[in-house]
C-alpha cells in the first residue's frame, strides 16, 4: 500500500480503510494481487496497535518502511531517520513482529544507511535479528536521496552474502530490462523491487521479462482505468490524475507537452475528456512517440 504514517497514536480503522481500500476485498486488488500494508513510524506502541488493527482487518502482510528519505518524514524522526539509531530500528521491528502472526508476511525496507553505506550489513542484521521474513534494500543512503550516480548495488550484495537465509529484494535505479539484469547480477538476487521505474513505465515488469514497452496511448488508457477505480473507492481524483501524468511524462515524451494542457482543466471530468482525445490522436498516429520526431 501507500505509506500509512503512524505518529504518536494508533491509526483509526476508518483511515486505514481509506488508505488501503483493498482491505474491504480480502486485501486483494481487483485482479487478485495481494496488498501488504506499509507502515512508517518511530513510536513502538502506536505501530504495534496499528499493525494489530490491520491484521484484524485481514491485511495480506505488514511492511515497515525505514527507507523514506523525504525531508518532512526525516525531520519528524520517521522513515530513514530511524537508521541513525540501530537499537530503535531493532526495538520497533521486534515489537511489531510480536503483533504479526507467523503466517502473515512481515517485511521491512531500508536504505544502506543514513549517511554512510558502510552501515548496510549492520542495519540489515538488526532487522533480521528482530524477525523480518523479507527485506528490501535500496542501494543508496538517505543523504544520497535519489541523486543520479549514487546507487551502490554492490552494497546490497554484501547484505545478501551476510544473511543468505533472508528473502532479499534489491531496489534502486531499475528502469529497464538492461538495468534489471545488471542489478540482479551485481546484487546476487533475482528478486527486484520496482519503484519509480514502474510508475514511469507501467508495464516495466513485463518489459524486464522481454515484452515491448506499453505505447503512449496504452499508458494514457491506464489513467482512465485508474480514474474508474478511484471513483469506486471515493478517491479525490483530479490531484491523483495529475500525479499519474506527472510520473508518466518522465518516460513518455509527448506528455511533457500534454501534461500542461491537462493540468489547466477545471476538474477531473474535463481532464479525463482531454486524455480520451489524446488517446484517439495517438491511436490515429498523429502524435510521434519520441521527442526527436516532434
Amino acid at each position: 500500500s501507500e505509506c500509512v504514517r503512524v505518529n504518536d497514536l494508533p491509526v483509526p480503522e476508518g483511515v486505514l480503510l481509506k488508505k488501503m481500500p483493498e482491505l474491504k476485498a480480502g486485501s486483494r486488488t481487483a485482479s487478485g494481487t495481494p496488498v501488504r500494508a506499509q507502515l512508517l513510524g518511530e513510536h513502538a506502541e502506536p505501530l504495534v496497535k496499528t499493525a494489530e488493527r490491520l491484521v484484524a482487518l485481514g491485511a495480506a502482510g505488514i511492511d515497515l518502511n525505514f527507507g523514506c528519505p523525504a525531508k518532512q518524514v526525516v525531520r519528524s524522526g520517521g522513515g530513514s531517520a530511524v537508521l541513525k539509531d540501530p537499537e530503535l530500528l531493532y526495538s520497533l521491528t521486534a515489537a511489531v513482529r510480536e503483533a504479526v502472526p507467523s503466517d502473515i508476511p512481515f517485511s521491512a525496507k531500508m536504505r544502506l544507511g543514513f549517511s554512510t553505506p558502510d552501515d548496510a550489513v549492520m542495519l540489515a542484521g538488526r532487522l533480521v535479528s528482530a524477525g523480518v521474513d523479507e527485506l528490501t534494500v535500496h542501494g543508496r543512503t538517505r543523504d544520497d536521496e535519489y541523486l543520479p550516480g549514487t546507487v551502490k548495488w554492490e552494497k546490497i550484495r554484501e547484505v545478501r552474502e551476510a544473511y543468505p537465509g533472508i528473502l532479499l529484494n534489491a531496489n534502486g535505479d531499475v528502469f529497464d530490462k538492461e538495468s534489471a539484469e545488471r542489478c540482479a547480477e551485481v546484487t546476487g538476487t533475482q528478486r527486484l523491487m520496482l519503484g519509480r521505474g514502474a510508475v514511469w513505465l507501467p508495464n516495466l515488469p513485463e518489459v524486464i521479462r522481454g515484452s515491448e514497452e506499453l505505447s503512449y496511448a496504452g499508458a494514457l488508457s491506464l489513467v482512465i482505468k485508474f480514474a474508474e477505480a478511484g471513483r469506486r473507492y471515493g478517491i479525490h481524483l483530479f490531484p491523483r490524475i495529475k500525479q499519474f501524468l506527472a510520473y508518466l511524462r518522465l518516460h513518455y515524451e509527448p506528455l511533457r507537452t500534454f501534461f500542461r494542457e491537462a493540468c489547466r482543466a477545471e476538474d477531473a471530468d474535463e481532464a479525463l475528456l482531454l486524455i480520451e482525445k489524446e488517446i484517439s490522436r495517438a491511436e490515429r498516429g498523429e502524435i510521434p512517440e519520441k521527442a526527436e520526431e516532434c
